[in-house]
């Protein structure tokens, strides 16, 4: 940073002197110019190299010297904070036109798996994302991020209240898994979208409770609980029978006797 800092000074144009300019954009024509080329140059270094792009390099993208990026940014975090909020503002006004969206279910699915996929991609969004810990987040991406929690608190209780999202869910849930689907999609590499669907699955209303094959629920200590709805066989997965009880009336585990003869022979064969 010093050294970009006297780079820039060896321009004639070193960090001002009263701190960070002026919240708002700059009066003149050129200085406004510079500002968007520096932002620019900035959004494409960081998604492809996250919060470890040098600044030297993204004034060399955008053709200024290191001097005119401080004019604009005290910093190179502030620059990252910067183009973070340019990014998240995006997702926000996007959300906020899908919450009178006629399918509440599929505007929320939607905005999920497209939020995803732009973080996937760019690594700067996928490590704002990931800064959960209060004090971590900066304070120009901060707003953002606030302003994102409550556009998908929106899409969220409206897609609940359509019953298409399980009741049980919170937007800091939804938050959480953007930011790990986004990160462990990133390391898939592009295009992926497999955990995002199975996600996205999970988060469906008919979803709300775990089943597990044996028909017991998830937290009932072992004890038997109701088999899942459709009852399927263990063996090959198929429909079990209609009144789903055996002849020594226990519930139905398999759909006929072959399955039920397979089952026996694995047991046999996994005990010698």
């Amino acid at each position: 940073m010093a050294r970009e800092a006297a780079h820039g000074a060896a321009e004639g144009e070193g960090p001002p002197p009263g701190g960070p300019p002026p919240e708002g954009l700059p009066s003149r024509a050129d200085a406004r110019r510079n500002r968007a080329r520096v932002l620019a140059a900035a959004r494409a270094s960081f998604a492809a190299e996250g919060g470890m792009a040098p600044l030297g390099a993204i004034a060399e993208r955008a053709g200024v010297g290191a001097g005119t990026v401080y004019r604009h940014f005290s910093s190179k975090e502030d620059l990252f904070e910067a183009v973070i909020a340019d990014s998240v503002e995006g997702f926000v006004a996007e959300g906020r036109a899908l919450a009178a969206a006629v399918d509440p279910g599929a505007a929320f699915f939607g905005f999920l798996e497209r939020v995803v996929r732009e973080a996937s991609l760019n690594r700067a969004l996928c490590e704002a994302f990931a800064r959960e810990a209060p004090g971590r987040i900066p304070d120009a991406a901060a707003g953002a991020r606030r302003e994102f929690g409550d556009v998908l608190s929106v899409l969220l209780r409206r897609s609940q209240e359509a019953g298409a999202v399980r009741a049980d869910v919170e937007a800091a849930d939804v938050q959480a898994l953007v930011a790990g689907c986004a990160a462990m999609e990133q390391g898939r590499g592009p295009g992926a979208g497999v955990l995002t669907a199975v996600v996205c699955d999970g988060l469906r209303a008919e979803q709300a409770v775990t089943k597990f094959r044996n028909g017991m629920e998830e937290g009932d200590g072992g004890a038997a609980g109701p088999r899942d709805e459709i009852g399927r066989c263990e063996m090959c997965g198929d429909p079990l029978p209609g009144d789903r009880t055996s002849r020594a009336g226990r519930p139905a585990r398999f759909c006929g006797a072959a399955c039920r003869q397979k089952a026996h022979r694995r047991r046999t064969r996994d005990s010698g």
